[in-house]
């Protein structure tokens, strides 16, 4: 498999951090690379020019995060991410965290190409803010077991937030059981060998 991936990608690092846990890495070549400066290799497998991508062992070409970390689960099922008896809640934390970073990196791209105080911008915040709190509310911190996908995404987006929003979307205030259960998840492999630079 190829991955088309960059290094500050919310997206890209969730399906890096599946990649991980599934123990596939060794069956991806990965290709960093800046999708703003539109590369052709990247446009010739996905014209939208986004990451992450995914070309398969067949040659398909997968795109969004979401579609790709689902792939996996399907075609390499062991080691699981998703127990049969908990794919509802899964999806729903999956879905959640991809709409938060959805709203962020709107806030993102509108502060960067926008005139500042857009009225998207502010929608795009509040929806942020919003997002954020739902998915600490959505933790169990209580649960055993290694993380499934669900769990992956939600650390994932609240650690993307510290990285683009620390001081705006405070979301550890108040929560300290919860950012204890992302920091013990930042811990794994996965998360520290995917670890974005510096902002």
């Amino acid at each position: 498999m190829k991955l088309y991936t960059s290094p500050t990608s919310p997206y890209a690092r969730l399906v890096r951090v599946a990649l991980v846990e599934k123990e596939l890495t060794e069956r991806v070549e990965y290709v960093f690379l800046d999708p703003w400066s539109s590369p052709a290799e990247l446009l010739a497998v996905n014209p939208a020019c986004r990451v992450p991508t995914l070309v398969t062992e067949s040659g398909e070409a997968l795109t969004e995060a979401g579609v790709i970390v689902l792939y996996l689960e399907r075609r390499y099922p062991e080691p699981r991410l998703m127990a049969r008896d908990n794919v509802e809640r899964v999806h729903a934390q999956l879905g959640a965290a991809l709409g938060c970073l959805n709203s962020g990196v709107g806030v993102f791209l509108q502060r960067r190409f926008a005139e500042p105080g857009a009225v998207l911008e502010t929608r795009w915040a509040e929806s942020l803010q919003r997002g954020a709190a739902a998915l600490v509310a959505a933790v169990d911190t209580a649960r055993q077991g290694d993380p499934d996908l669900g769990d992956l995404a939600v650390a994932v987006a609240l650690d993307w937030l510290d990285y683009r929003f620390a001081e705006e979307v405070n979301w550890r205030a108040g929560a300290a059981e919860v950012a204890a259960w992302v920091d013990r998840l930042l811990a794994r492999p996965a998360f520290t060998n995917t670890q974005p630079p510096p902002a």
